[in-house]
């Protein structure tokens, strides 16, 4: 084989590409936990967004008012009270009769002003006034 010097020369060897295997199997081994872990964050993520969908009713802000009435479950007595026309449920179903009727507001009806050489306009020339919302 050989002599004392080269066999431990080639042991040494041996140990250094030992060694050298095993810190390129532990970097292997942290970056595999580094990707894993960066891969259950992105599928939390992911799966944090996809339930989350556009319609979903939201808590009520100041902005939107209506919206915490939307969210608020009618009961019996709401039934009843709206029916009588009392408190908040009675003005929820006078709102709803309101825009449900397609009568324009008060305010929709615009008086005729007079053309500039004082002709009025005939009744056939006349628009009728649209209902509020563009229902009619």
């Amino acid at each position: 084989m050989g002599t004392e010097s080269e066999e431990e020369l080639e042991r040494r060897r041996q140990a250094i590409i030992g060694e050298q295997n095993r810190q390129a199997a532990a970097q292997r081994a942290k970056e595999l936990e580094d990707f894993r872990k960066a891969e259950e964050a992105r599928n939390a993520a992911e799966a944090a967004s996809k339930g989350k969908m556009v319609a979903d009713p939201e808590a009520a802000a100041p902005s939107w008012p209506d919206d915490g009435m939307q969210a608020v479950p009618q009961t019996g007595l709401d039934k009843v009270a709206g029916a009588l026309r009392v408190g908040q449920a009675g003005d929820v179903a006078f709102a709803r009769d309101l825009l449900n009727s397609g009568q324009a507001p008060l305010g929709g009806v615009a008086k005729q002003e007079p053309a500039a050489d004082g002709a009025k306009e005939g009744a056939a020339g006349a628009r009728s006034a649209k209902p509020a919302l563009g229902l009619g």
